[in-house]
């Protein structure tokens, strides 16, 4: 039946009983603006308590973590500077450091999420050429079958290239991976005030944008949908990628500046100061994934500093890097004070030369390779010898620095820490936090301790470490700007371990409530040790940090404590002790939703969700790994 107006006088003639009608239409009128009445007055009463509700959930109010001490700090671990067990997926967590015949990464969301994607990955440069060599596999595929996936013709001119695709996946990741505005509102509320940010060395620098414009739109004919420029792979590989110096194979994927200035900025309106850890250097500074450049060996220090320094013609690529980084932090100042209020630290180099001692031609790791650290030249040692240990004649309780390689990372902090203190930052109000780890040092070299170390309470290496600190700084850069950093964790060495199936995988047995918590608050006397045993060397009045711990008992997550009990008792011990004795420590990470298992000790977002802090857990909506692609699925056309 057509539709058809009725006016009032035609339904009146039309229906005799009209007036009676209209009588029922003004009851349901009344009835309606009642009802409409107790509607709005629910909804506004709703709309108040939901507001007051996420107000309560944005300040995280003291009654729902009072019995949960919060660390000082956070990391945003593998966001600028990837690791790979951090995208395991659901099934692939094992280790947290990938023994050397395994690839245990197995996506990078949103873009990359299995094998029919992307390819499985150790490191971030591995990645990145992982991801060119599937794309352009991929691309050629297309051109066998003549695909118009997406909806285009196969015309590689209406395309990105192979390398421009895997940096737009990489960038996807970067650009997606923190809400800055809600999650750093939720570091601020649950009451964290730094966080601590690893990046690779690799930036743009021509590119402000927080944005990579790799595929802009035609002006010439705007009207036109279909009308893009698409970057040539040449040009993305010259603005967004560096060529590593010592790997002529190996490209890394630069971070633009913009994106880190607008988290800066993001970080001063939330009033969360941020630390800047130039985590990794061409060639890789250290052994493992973290390195940037696994499964390949490190060569920063014998193709890098061995050249520059010892033979002084080559560029002194680490360097030089830093310095230029130093001037970026200052130009900030000028260019974006906002930023710049939001930077509050640099550290130079994340534990620098770690594993040399195992990794050193000797049995029994790598006997086929040399070390990656080698020593610096007898004459230049000795005259930097002299310079640490300087009038120590007369002060026998303080401990000498000595020969080997580890001189060659003291001299290069050396230089780190003066770089810096030459630059305007200090006046400024900014930190330089100098990240030394122990295993640097052979035994052969550590001064011999009385009582024998139990707990993890070795204070040798500290004794070193705070020896050279005693040289390289000032008593007033150490109260003010120079933070030593020391990394501590349970999961790695017997003394502090704990495993489900107890000793000897671990000193103690998950499930055995008084020999864990004995265990655990011994090895948490370790922030005062550390405090005491530096203050030993250098007097009192310094800062300290521990930029690195986590709740995990053990390096295997399948033999590490998970049950909820444990982990708030690890959490709680390290924070209250920590702060007991003025170190400042930094949770690594505050999130990894890729994580899998790790996640339980790793992610502090997932373990305050575990213990009824935070609302949600650590996970986001794309699966990581394991997706067997379903016959007919879908590609995406849009890469």
């Amino acid at each position: 039946t057509a539709y058809q107006s009725i006016s009032v006088d035609e339904e009146s003639a039309r229906n005799p009983r009209g007036p009676k009608r209209n009588d029922n239409r003004v009851r349901l009128m009344v009835i309606g603006f009642l009802v409409l009445a107790l509607i709005t007055t629910s909804f506004r009463a709703l709309s108040r308590q939901n507001d007051d509700e996420e107000e309560a959930a944005g300040k995280y109010s003291n009654s729902r973590h009072i019995n949960v001490p919060m660390p000082a700090g956070v990391n945003l671990g593998s966001w600028l500077s990837l690791e790979d067990w951090f995208y395991v997926g659901d099934n692939g967590a094992v280790e947290v450091a990938s023994p050397d015949d395994a690839i245990a990464a197995a996506c990078l969301p949103p873009l990359h999420l299995d094998s029919s994607t992307g390819p499985r990955w150790n490191s971030e440069t591995d990645l990145l050429s992982g991801l060119a060599q599937h794309y352009k596999e991929e691309m050629d595929k297309d051109d066998e079958t003549q695909s118009t996936l997406g909806g285009y013709p196969n015309n590689k001119k209406q395309s990105l290239g192979p390398w421009g695709k895997a940096v737009k996946t990489i960038h996807a990741f970067r650009s997606s991976y923190l809400d800055f505005e809600k999650e750093l509102g939720t570091m601020a509320s649950l009451g964290i005030k730094h966080v601590r940010v690893p990046v690779s060395w690799c930036w743009t620098d021509t590119d402000i944008d927080p944005d990579l414009h790799l595929v802009t739109k035609n002006e010439t004919d705007p009207n036109n949908d279909d009308n893009w420029i698409y970057m040539d792979d040449e040009e993305v590989l010259e603005k967004y990628t560096c060529i590593d110096p010592f790997y002529d194979d190996v490209r890394w994927p630069a971070i633009p500046r913009g994106l880190v200035q607008r988290f800066l900025r993001a970080c001063a309106d939330h009033g969360i100061g941020a630390t800047l850890d130039i985590h990794t250097y061409p060639g890789g500074t250290s052994i493992g994934t973290f390195s940037g450049v696994w499964p390949r060996y490190s060569r920063f220090w014998t193709h890098g500093d061995v050249p520059a320094l010892d033979e002084g013609e080559t560029p002194d690529v680490g360097r030089h890097i830093l310095k230029n980084f130093i001037a970026y932090l200052e130009s900030l100042a000028v260019k974006d004070p906002h930023a710049f209020r939001g930077f509050r630290a640099l550290s130079p180099m994340n534990e620098p030369a770690h594993l040399a001692t195992l990794y050193n031609g000797n049995p029994p790791i790598r006997t086929d390779r040399e070390t990656f650290l080698p020593p610096l030249p007898s004459d230049k040692a000795a005259e930097y010898l002299n310079e640490l240990n300087a009038g120590l004649e007369s002060k026998p309780h303080l401990t000498k620095v000595p020969d080997g390689n580890h001189l060659r990372v003291m001299l290069w902090l050396r230089d780190a820490i003066d770089a810096f203190r030459q630059s305007s930052l200090p006046s400024m109000g900014k930190e330089l936090h100098v990240n030394v780890h122990e295993s640097l040092f052979p035994s052969e070299v550590l001064p011999k301790q009385e009582i024998k170390s139990d707990y993890g309470l070795n204070q040798a290496p500290m004794q070193l470490f705070g020896a050279w600190w005693r040289a390289s700084t000032t008593p007033k850069e150490r109260a003010k700007w120079a933070v030593l950093d020391i990394h501590h964790y349970y999961a790695w060495g017997s003394q502090c371990s704990g495993a489900v199936e107890g000793p000897p995988t671990g000193r103690f047995s998950c499930s055995d409530e008084d020999h864990r918590e004995l265990v655990i608050d011994n090895c948490g006397a370790w922030a005062s040790v550390y405090r005491s045993t530096i203050e030993k060397e250098c007097e009192v009045g310094l800062r300290l940090a521990s930029a690195e711990f986590s709740a995990s008992t053990h390096h295997s997550v399948r033999h590490a404590c998970n049950d909820v009990t444990t982990l708030k008792m690890m959490l709680e011990t390290q924070v209250n002790m920590a702060a007991a004795a003025d170190v400042e420590l930094f949770w690594w990470s505050y999130k990894m939703p890729h994580g899998g298992a790790f996640r339980s000790a790793w992610s502090l977002k997932h373990l305050l969700y575990l213990l009824g802090v935070l609302p949600q857990p650590d996970e986001e909506l794309f699966h990581c790994g394991d997706h067997i692609p379903a016959k007919g699925e879908p590609e995406d056309g849009s890469i």
